[in-house]
C-alpha cells in the first residue's frame, strides 16, 4: 500500500501524463498550467507553448461563447460536460467532448481540471449519415434539382474540417464541356469565367476528371502541371488546392464533376478520400435520378422517333394558346398533315427506310415554320401544326410553303422517295374553341384534301363537315343493322321475252331504321364496303335469298332462278367459295337456280378474277356481268371468262327509242354477247317502246318498272300468280 504523500502526487501524475484524453489545468484567469501530451497532440501545440496560454486561444470562433459560459459554470463549483469545435495550430477543426470539473483547495476554487475526446470522426458519420437522408428525401419529394445539388456541396462543406469550398460540375449533353451545377460559396466570378471548362487531359482539376474517368489530386495549384493553363484564377481567388473525382453512371458515362477546393496547399489523407467518395456516390445518384426524370419526362411529351412534341404536349400548347387568345382576341391556324400514300412506302422499302424517310420529312416541315409555330408527330406518318397568331393568309403561306418543300424528292439510304401532303386546317375561333375541335375539325379538311387526290390543303368547311356527320351517324347504325334484324330483300322480276314468263328474280337489299328510317342502298352500300361490313350483310343477302327460293318453289311458284350481286371485297374474299357451298347445302337449292351478279370492275385483275369464276362455275352456279359498258372490261378478256349472262345498264336503255347512237350501241352488244355466246338481260326497261326495240334485237330477258318495281317476298308471290294468270288467258 502507498501510504505517503510523494506516493500520492506520483499517481495522480501518471494518471495526468499518460491518461490517452487530452487533459490539462486552467487557472480563474484562463490560462492553461498544465497540458498532456494527448492534449498537444490534439491541438497542435507543445507543452511550452500551451502553457500560460489562454484556452480561448484553441476554441473556434463559433463555439467561443458556448465554451466561455460553461467554463464560468464550472468556476461557480459546477461539474460540466458538453461538446465544442476546437482550432487545432494548423487551422484544423475538431469536434470534441468537453468535461470540466473544479479545482477545490482549502475549499476555494483555484481553476478547472478539464479533459477532452477527439469525437470528429464519430460527428462527421452522424453528419453525413443525416445528411445524406435528407438528401434522399429531397429526391424522392421531387425537390429542385439546384437545391439538392446546394444542399449536397454544403454537406460535405459542413463535414469539412479545414474549411473547404465544393463544387458539383455537370457534363453538358455532347460530353464536351462542364456546366456548373452548384457551387454556393466560390466566387460567382470565378463560376462565370469556368462555366463551359472543357474536358481533356490537363485542363484543371475538373476537366482532366471527367476527361481521364481518375480522382485528380491537385495539392497546389500554383505548382501542378494540370492547372498550368489557370495559375492567374488560381491567384486571383484564393484557389491553392483541388481535389476532383469524376461522377460516373451505371453505363460508365461521365456525368459530372465534384470538386473540393482549399484556400492553402493540401494534400488528402484516407479519410478526405473517403469522403470524396462518398460525395461522388450521393451526387451520381441526385443527378442520375434527375437525368432518368427528364427524359422519362421527354419520353411523355416527345415523339421518339422525330424527337417532336407529341400530341399529349401539342394539346397543352394549343391550350395555352387558345387561353391567352381569350384574352388578346387573337387567331390561330391548326394545320393537320398526313402523307399520302405513305403505306406503299412502308410495304415496299421497309420500317427502317420508311422511319429515316420520317425524320427527314420532320426536319423539311420544321424548316418551313416559323419561331411562332409548334410542329407535332401525331403518329404514323400524321403531322399537327400550331400557327400562333396567325391569320388565314398566313395559314395559307405555310401550306403552300409545306406542298413546295415536300415536292421536291428525298434520297433515303441510296433510296430516292417522292412524298406528296394533304393538308387540313382550322382556325380559332371560328372552327373551334377549344384543341380537341379544332384538331378534329383540321383532321376532318385533310381527309377532304386526300380525297379530292392529295398534294393540296384545304380549310374546315361546315357543310362538308355536316355530311361527315351524316356520314358518321349512318355508319354506327350499320353496325347493328344485321344484328337487329333491319334489313329485307325485296325482289324485281326477270321477264323472259320468248315465253313472256318470269324466269326469276334480282334479290335487291333494303334498310329501315328505327331511328333513320328508310335508307337507299346507294348510301349504305359504299360505307358498307369501306368498313368491310359488306362480307356480313353479302352473306346475309345470299341466304336469305337462297331461303327464299325453296319457300316459293313449296309454294308452287316453280323453278326461278335468284340473281344476288356481289361486291368486289366478297368477290375477292378467301372465305367466298366456303360460304356459298355451305348456303347451298343448308338450303338444298339446286346450284343451276343462283345466279351471281359481278361488275366490270372486278374482273380487271384477268388471272385471280378467272381462277374464282372457274371455282365458282364448279360449284354449278350462273354468272352475270351486272351494269355492263360502264367499266372498263375488254371483251378479248371476257370471251374467257365463264360468263352466262351480261346485263346491259339501264343508262344505256334509257335513250335507245330515241337517241340513235345509244341504240347501236346497245346493238353492237347484242352481235358482240351473241359470237362470245352469252345472254342479254337488259335492266330499266320502263317504256313499251324500248321493250319492243329490245325484241327486235332479239333480247334474251328484261326487267324494269314498265313490269314491276323491285317487291317485298309476299308482294311478288302475288305479282306472280296474277303474271302467270294473265299469261295463261
Amino acid at each position: 500500500m502507498l501510504d505517503n504523500q510523494n506516493s500520492v502526487i506520483e499517481i495522480y501524475t501518471s494518471f495526468f501524463e499518460h491518461n490517452p484524453d487530452a487533459t490539462y489545468a486552467i487557472l480563474p484567469n484562463g490560462e492553461f498550467v498544465l497540458f498532456n501530451e494527448a492534449a498537444c497532440k490534439l491541438t497542435g501545440y507543445t507543452q511550452e507553448e500551451a502553457l500560460g496560454m489562454p484556452f480561448s486561444t484553441v476554441i473556434a470562433p463559433d463555439f467561443l461563447v458556448l465554451t466561455q459560459n460553461y467554463f464560468q459554470q464550472a468556476l461557480t463549483g459546477k461539474n460540466e460536460a458538453f461538446q465544442s469545435v476546437l482550432l487545432s495550430k494548423n487551422g484544423e477543426r475538431k469536434t470534441v467532448s468537453i468535461k470540466i470539473i473544479p479545482i477545490l483547495v482549502d475549499q476555494e476554487i483555484q481553476g478547472i481540471i478539464g479533459v477532452t475526446k477527439d469525437i470528429t470522426e464519430q460527428v462527421i458519420l452522424e453528419t453525413l449519415k443525416q445528411g445524406q437522408n435528407e438528401v434522399l428525401k429531397m429526391i424522392t419529394k421531387n425537390q429542385p434539382f439546384d437545391t439538392v445539388l446546394e444542399e449536397i456541396t454544403l454537406l460535405f462543406e459542413k463535414i469539412s474540417t479545414t474549411g473547404a469550398k465544393c463544387s458539383i460540375m455537370l457534363m453538358d449533353e455532347d460530353h464536351n464541356t462542364l456546366e456548373d451545377g452548384s457551387a454556393p460559396n466560390l466566387p460567382k466570378e470565378y463560376l462565370e469565367l469556368l462555366n463551359g471548362l472543357s474536358i481533356g487531359n490537363k485542363i484543371g482539376s475538373c476537366g482532366t476528371a471527367a476527361f481521364t474517368k481518375k480522382m485528380v489530386i491537385v495539392e497546389n495549384t500554383l505548382t501542378d502541371s494540370h492547372w498550368e493553363d489557370f495559375h492567374d484564377l488560381a491567384t486571383r481567388f484564393n484557389l491553392h488546392a483541388c481535389w476532383s473525382i469524376p461522377l460516373i453512371d451505371d453505363h460508365d458515362n461521365v456525368l459530372g464533376t465534384f470538386a473540393v477546393y482549399f484556400d492553402h496547399p493540401r494534400s488528402p489523407d484516407d479519410k478526405d478520400l473517403q469522403l470524396l467518395e462518398e460525395a461522388s456516390y450521393l451526387s451520381g445518384i441526385a443527378i442520375q435520378h434527375y437525368k432518368t426524370k427528364e427524359k422519362i419526362n421527354h419520353m411523355a411529351f416527345h415523339d421518339p422517333l422525330t424527337g417532336l412534341p407529341n400530341r399529349r404536349l401539342f394539346d397543352e400548347k394549343v391550350e395555352k394558346v387558345l387561353a391567352d387568345s381569350n384574352r388578346t382576341l387573337d387567331k390561330f391556324s391548326v394545320l393537320f398533315i398526313d402523307l399520302d400514300r405513305f403505306k406503299n412506302i412502308n410495304d415496299t422499302y421497309g420500317h427502317d427506310i420508311g422511319d429515316l424517310f420520317l425524320v427527314e420529312v420532320s426536319k423539311r416541315l420544321t424548316n418551313c415554320l416559323t419561331d411562332n409555330a409548334v410542329l407535332s408527330r401525331q403518329g404514323g406518318d400524321e403531322f399537327t401544326i400550331l400557327l400562333k397568331n396567325s391569320s388565314i393568309a398566313a395559314a395559307k403561306e405555310i401550306g403552300n410553303r409545306i406542298l413546295q418543300s415536300l415536292d421536291q424528292s428525298f434520297m433515303i439510304e441510296g433510296i430516292e422517295i417522292y412524298v406528296t401532303p394533304s393538308i387540313g386546317i382550322s382556325v380559332y375561333p371560328e372552327h373551334g374553341s377549344n384543341s380537341v375541335e379544332l384538331l378534329k375539325k383540321a383532321d376532318s379538311a385533310m381527309y377532304h384534301a386526300k380525297n379530292e387526290g392529295g398534294n393540296n390543303f384545304k380549310f374546315h368547311d361546315a357543310i362538308l363537315e355536316k355530311k361527315d356527320i351524316e356520314r358518321l351517324t349512318l355508319e354506327n347504325h350499320l353496325h347493328k343493322a344485321l344484328e337487329n334484324n333491319e334489313f329485307t330483300l325485296h325482289y324485281q322480276p326477270k321477264i323472259d321475252l320468248s315465253s313472256n314468263n318470269i324466269t326469276g328474280v334480282e334479290s335487291l337489299i333494303r334498310w329501315e331504321n328505327p331511328v333513320l328510317g328508310m335508307i337507299r342502298p346507294d348510301q349504305f352500300i359504299p360505307i358498307a364496303e369501306e368498313t368491310g361490313m359488306i362480307i356480313p350483310i353479302g352473306e346475309w343477302v345470299l341466304g336469305e335469298a337462297c331461303k327464299q327460293l325453296c319457300s316459293w318453289q313449296e309454294q308452287g311458284l316453280g323453278d326461278l332462278t335468284v340473281a344476288v350481286n356481289l361486291s368486289i371485297r366478297q368477290f375477292f374474299n378467301p372465305n367466298l367459295i366456303p360460304s356459298i357451298q355451305k348456303v347451298i347445302e343448308q338450303t338444298g337449292i339446286d346450284p343451276s337456280l343462283l345466279e351471281l351478279e359481278i361488275t366490270e370492275s372486278m374482273t380487271m385483275k384477268v388471272e385471280v378474277a378467272r381462277e374464282i369464276l372457274n371455282e365458282l362455275k364448279t360449284i354449278g352456279v350462273k354468272i352475270s356481268i351486272d351494269d355492263f359498258g360502264t367499266g372498263y372490261s375488254s371483251f378479248n378478256y371476257l370471251k374467257y371468262f365463264p360468263i352466262d349472262y351480261i346485263k346491259i345498264d339501264k343508262s344505256f336503255i334509257n335513250d335507245i327509242t330515241h337517241d340513235v347512237q345509244s341504240e347501236n350501241i346497245v346493238q353492237v352488244f347484242f352481235m358482240l354477247a351473241k359470237s362470245i355466246g352469252f345472254k342479254v338481260v337488259a335492266e330499266g326497261v320502263e317504256t313499251k317502246e324500248q321493250l319492243e326495240m329490245l325484241r327486235m334485237m332479239n333480247c334474251h330477258e328484261v326487267q324494269g318498272y314498265f313490269f314491276s318495281k323491285p317487291l317485298p317476298k309476299d308482294d311478288f308471290k302475288a305479282f306472280s300468280q296474277q303474271f302467270h294468270s294473265k299469261n295463261v288467258n
